[in-house]
């Protein structure tokens, strides 16, 4: 499946959609600062099962600018 990636404040979001062994859709997300080799991948816990790719993707994309967004506003609050 093709990668998608964005790029939020500074980060990377790369979302790859997988489709599970019953044919629902979920988004592979990993998050990585633009200067940065490493990277954080989400958690795979339970996750939303959609019906199409593009679902998947669009999930992984909100789930990942969610997670840059909580990052920076913790790291704010540590200053």
């Amino acid at each position: 499946m093709r990668t998608h990636v964005c790029e939020h404040r500074g980060y990377e979001i790369a979302v790859q959609p997988q489709q599970n062994a019953y044919g629902a859709w979920q988004a592979k997300v990993s998050v990585r600062h633009v200067d940065s080799p490493v990277a954080e991948f989400r958690p795979q816990t339970i996750q939303p099962e959609w019906l199409t790719q593009e679902e998947a993707v669009r999930d992984g994309i909100e789930w990942g600018t969610r997670f840059v967004d909580r990052k920076l506003e913790e790291s704010h609050h540590l200053m």
